[in-house]
């Protein structure tokens, strides 16, 4: 994470927990220009992606280069529209896969299919996640 290599990074976000970084109305912090990538619409996404996740069709399947990047959003769909263009960016052919709908312990089917389908987890539709293969066996 970029807060290990990163000293001014890392004492930034330290005063935020602490709440001695100013703030603007409603509590909100101004990034330093140096650490923000402005917002032109929505080219600016593709722009985060690549900053932080460079060459991810070449280390996309690399399990270290993956662990050291996150991208933190506020919220679900945020971060289901994140997935959705990280994912496309991976070569091959989507798969998607089904889930289990079922509930451990529910011996009374307490829970409905179309509720347990309807809790939103990760993919745009998060009873059919979709993958894509590392490699091809054949």
């Amino acid at each position: 994470m970029r807060s290990l290599h990163d000293q001014e990074f890392a004492e930034f976000l330290i005063r935020i927990g602490d709440g001695v970084e100013p703030t603007k109305p409603n509590d909100m912090v101004r990034l330093p220009l140096h650490i923000a990538i402005p917002w032109e619409g929505e080219h600016s996404i593709q722009v985060l992606i690549q900053h932080i996740f460079p060459n991810l069709e070449l280390y996309g399947w690399d399990a270290p280069y993956m662990v050291q990047r996150a991208i933190l959003t506020p919220t679900n769909d945020d971060v289901r529209k994140l997935n959705d263009m990280i994912i496309d960016q991976f070569p091959g052919e989507e798969h998607n896969l089904l889930s289990f709908d079922e509930v451990e312990g529910d011996n009374h089917n307490l829970y409905q299919q179309e509720f347990l389908n309807s809790i939103a987890l990760v993919k745009s539709n998060d009873a059919l996640p979709a993958l894509k293969a590392a490699f091809n066996f054949q």
